[in-house]
């Protein structure tokens, strides 16, 4: 099979490897004829190309890999090139908005069109790193990842765009907890207690996240007021040790006003279900779900 990648970074070289090694045939476009593509061409003996129109053509798959800001225009490129039926997989971290108006433009071209998000670092776990996709060739998106024995789920029900989405999400999660993480460890380590922190959290493992997570759901809408009392006086205390403290006037601001919301309309239960939670937040925060 004919594999056309357009971006010849981390992300497109790390797939390119196990395609070629899985006996498909690579073809590579770097517009900017970096010293990895370069590199990475001539151990394998191949020509670069530097123009997604001269590449479409000639391939069975398009895999875009390249800045999220440029996704669009690539596809558009590439998708008025590519053969009828052909599979275009988009790698990049584009809006998900975007990546639904590339699918719309694949399907009035008869070409199949995937999105695929990486969720997981692959400078630590390469070609084994988890991917999710979603979008009408995701079975042919499956089959050739699975060639090379690279891990693709498909996003249950979902569309082209879904996992974009999701991994946006994922990095709001991610990235809160990373750095909510930051601010309360060093704090502990300041005040030697590291090791017994992690212990006075190990209750955490003893759940499911999904548990733990729809319990912090369901119980915020009931006593965010109490849990405000904590979060000011963590707040004071990393304060008084001279600790840098970003994240908790966020979580601080939060608790205040589902704190607020819930002073002037309270839930009718003290023990709501996580869609009765749900309903709640979205109609105090003014949000139409």
């Amino acid at each position: 099979m004919k594999i056309g990648i357009i971006g010849a970074g981390e992300v497109g070289l790390t797939y390119a490897r196990p395609w070629s090694a899985a006996g498909h045939e690579i073809l590579l476009c770097d517009l900017k004829l970096s010293p990895s593509a370069k590199a990475f061409a001539a151990d394998l003996n191949l020509d670069i190309y530097t123009s997604v129109a001269d590449v479409a053509p000639l391939c069975d798959v398009v895999v875009s890999c390249v800045f999220g800001t440029v996704s669009l225009t690539v596809a558009e490129q590439a998708l008025a090139r590519m053969q009828k039926y052909a599979l275009y997989i988009d790698m990049t971290t584009a809006d998900p908005g975007q990546i639904r108006m590339a699918a719309q433009e694949a399907a009035r071209l008869d070409v199949e069109y995937v999105d695929v998000a990486i969720l997981g670092a692959i400078a630590l776990t390469h070609e084994k790193t988890n991917l999710i996709g979603a979008g009408v060739g995701i079975d042919d998106a499956i089959a050739l990842f699975g060639s090379a024995g690279v891990p693709l789920k498909q996003v249950d029900g979902g569309v082209a765009g879904d996992a974009a989405a999701l991994k946006i999400l994922r990095s709001v999660f991610t990235k809160g907890l990373e750095a909510l993480t930051i601010e309360c460890f060093m704090a502990a380590e300041k005040q030697g207690v590291t090791n017994k922190l992690h212990d006075a959290l190990s209750d955490i493992d003893q759940a499911s996240l999904r548990d733990f997570l729809g319990a912090l759901i369901r119980t915020h809408v009931v006593h965010a007021p109490r849990r405000l009392k904590e979060v000011e006086e963590a707040e004071r205390q990393l304060r008084a040790a001279d600790m840098p403290v970003s994240v908790l006037p966020g979580v601080k601001d939060l608790f205040q006003r589902t704190a607020a919301q819930i002073d002037s309309n309270p839930l009718e239960t003290t023990s709501p279900t996580l869609d009765q939670a749900f309903e709640w937040l979205f109609k105090a925060n003014g949000i139409a779900r």
